[in-house]
């Protein structure tokens, strides 16, 4: 029998510093954590000094170090005069690209996000941690609680998701149109399952507009010009749009704008009117309400971070832009419209998220043209320097898992894949029983109680105060307490539709559990008889 050599890949030490640093800035924001936490702070110093050694064991020429230094500069700035560090970690994701394999860090990133967002989601559901939930009233229906399921916000939790869609998608490899469209209707399968939870309307159409585009731009594989002059010139449109139009909008095209933005354009308006257009950014003055935040990234970028950041980030993109047109990246320009569109209604492109994924492959084109460039350099520009040489000698890696575990854990995909009507019927059934069961077993709450902190700012509502016993004796009646704390015993009534939303949920979970399990022990059964 002949014996079968084990594959290995080799990795230099300066991309192993990269993947590093990714992995732990990147992790933190996976995992839930966020500034202010001791252990986020630790994630930070931690992660900058991975960028610092990264760039110091990766080989530069002297232009590509002035380049670092000027925009490295206009981050640290920025930093210093507003108190915001993002744009600075989105810089050093940027800098940090040089010879760096940007599907290898997608990859990182899906594998990091995936594991941490399914564990998160599990311990949030069982209650094994606790959830950062919001009452909200919406507009047709009244009072609901909207799940964080283990993040900061509901939104971050959407957002996220989104993400962690993008990167999957990125690195998917369809064979047909056909497969990319029956992955895409499971991922909105998913997107609405998670609305059920967060209520987070950005997120969900953030998902959607990002299926949309990436199932257009696959299939529509040669464009017209008039399809490549819109994308070119849809983020300046949007940035101008943001910025802009809150100061030019008046009557009842402000009101309609408004209301379509969720009171957006209100606060963008409030904030231009009552802050300093600067060159470095600045500390805002505390707004009228916790209400009045800055959620569009365009604005939050030229009026918190300051107009030099702005012309930077704003001229990098214009020129990455025009490249990704000219060469038909489908995939990278499904991210950039997905983001133009998003970023007017959440601040997360350059804010302390560290979920603009576009940053990376703005660092792998940024120094693809600095390297095109370099011909016309002096000689003193084309200087190359290496501080750390130990950064260029390779290493031998492993792979995690075998041809064969590979194979065992891909066959139970591959088989429902290629049976999936069959399976999807499967799915459809026992998670019907699933849920008309849990429907028969577990009676409906009739009261919701929240605290003080989850049921801000509807602070008129019914409140009363509650001792441990009320609490159990709540609990016994199949009534849902969420946040009680003996120390601030005042708790707010919910009754009809909030409890009834939580149960609806749960039905939901229930049958979508019951069948997801019921398809996978199918297919592996399947696969175990075959082999």
């Amino acid at each position: 029998m002949e014996k079968t050599v084990p594959s290995t890949n080799s990795i230099k030490i300066y991309e192993l510093i990269y993947y590093i640093y990714f992995l732990v800035l990147f992790g933190a924001k996976a995992v839930g954590l966020y500034d202010g936490q001791t252990l986020y702070n630790a994630c930070l110093v931690l992660g900058v000094l991975a960028f610092g050694a990264k760039v110091l064991s990766t080989r530069h020429n002297l232009a590509e170090y002035l380049v670092m230094a000027s925009i490295l500069s206009v981050g640290a700035l920025t930093y210093l005069c507003s108190g915001e560090k993002g744009l600075l970690l989105y810089f050093t994701m940027m800098l940090g690209m040089k010879s760096i394999n940007e599907e290898r860090v997608m990859r990182i990133g899906l594998w990091v996000l995936g594991a941490s967002y399914f564990i998160l989601y599990l311990m949030a559901v069982t209650g094994i941690i606790p959830e950062l939930n919001h009452m909200n009233r919406r507009t047709g229906y009244g009072y609901l609680l909207r799940h964080s399921l283990g993040y900061p916000y509901p939104n971050t939790t959407h957002t996220t998701l989104l993400i962690l869609l993008i990167l999957f998608f990125y690195l998917y490899k369809a064979d047909s149109i056909k497969q990319l469209l029956k992955a895409s209707i499971i991922a909105m399968l998913l997107n609405l399952y998670i609305y059920a939870y967060t209520v987070s309307l950005t997120g969900l159409l953030s998902i959607t507009i990002y299926l949309a585009v990436n199932l257009y731009l696959q299939a529509r594989t040669h464009r017209s010009g008039l399809e490549n002059a819109l994308i070119r010139l849809l983020f300046p449109a949007i940035v101008i749009f943001s910025i802009v139009g809150p100061l030019l909008a008046r009557g009842s095209v402000f009101t309609f704008l408004n209301k379509l933005l969720h009171k957006r354009y209100e606060y963008a308006l409030y904030f231009l009117t009552n802050e300093k257009i600067t060159l470095f950014g600045s500390y805002f003055k505390k707004p009228p309400t916790n209400w009045y935040m800055l959620d569009n990234s365009f604005l939050y970028l030229f009026l918190q971070l300051g107009v030099i950041p702005f012309a930077v980030v704003c001229i990098l993109y214009l020129l990455w832009i025009k490249r990704l047109v000219s060469e038909n990246k489908t995939r990278e320009l499904a991210i950039i419209i997905t983001f133009c569109f998003i970023g007017m209604s959440d601040p997360f492109l350059f804010n302390l998220s560290y979920k603009n994924l576009t940053f990376i492959f703005l660092g792998k084109w940024l120094y693809d043209a600095l390297t095109k460039q370099a011909d016309k350099y002096p000689a003193i520009l084309k200087k190359e320097f290496l501080i750390l040489p130990f950064g260029e000698k390779e290493l031998a890696c492993k792979p995690l898992f075998s041809s064969k575990a590979k194979s065992f854990f891909a066959g139970p995909f591959y088989e429902i894949g290629t049976h999936i009507i069959k399976y999807a019927l499967i799915f459809a059934i026992i998670g019907m029983i699933g849920s008309v069961c849990y429907s028969k077993a577990v009676a409906e709450p009739q009261v919701l109680y929240v605290n003080t902190k989850i049921a801000d700012p509807y602070f008129k509502h019914k409140n009363i105060e509650m001792t441990q016993e009320e609490v159990d004796l709540a609990l016994a009646e199949g009534n849902i307490v969420e946040g009680y704390n003996p120390e601030d015993p005042t708790m707010y009534v919910f009754k009809k539709k909030a409890p009834h939303m939580e149960y609806i949920r749960s039905i939901i979970s229930c049958g979508l559990w019951t069948g997801l399990i019921s398809v996978l022990l199918i297919s592996v059964i399947r696969v175990i008889r075959k082999e």
